[in-house]
């Protein structure tokens, strides 16, 4: 394994927090012949469509709550959105610096579900 698998293994966990599934699907894509960069990118990836996933059913139960009280419904699921945020944040950042040093770090399976392999 080289420094630039390493490098591209931690990119696409960094690029999965700021830019969702791009950066991972972009690495997955380019760079399928290293199984390193293959395996890594692949769970960034379903890491970043996991949480578009639950984005999207978010805004339908947030739709469904608007509908008695706007408000509430905006504290209800912007709450659960942000702190689920948070938590993935904390694991792509572990995993990238695993990563970075050549190691992989397995996700939970509610947090990443194997849509990518």
């Amino acid at each position: 394994m080289t420094g630039r698998e390493e490098l591209l293994g931690t990119v696409g966990y960094v690029g999965a927090i700021f830019l969702g599934p791009v950066v991972p699907l972009a690495i997955y894509l380019a760079r399928r012949g290293s199984p390193f960069v293959r395996q890594q990118a692949a769970q960034a990836l379903n890491a970043a469509l996991t949480f578009a996933l639950y984005a999207v059913s978010g805004a339908i139960v947030g739709g469904l709550l608007a509908f008695d009280n706007v408000s509430a419904a905006l504290a209800v699921v912007g709450t659960i959105a942000v702190v689920y945020w948070l938590i993935l944040a904390w694991h792509l950042i572990a995993a990238a610096l695993d990563a970075s040093k050549g190691g992989f770090r397995k996700f939970p399976a509610w947090i990443c579900a194997p849509l990518v392999r």
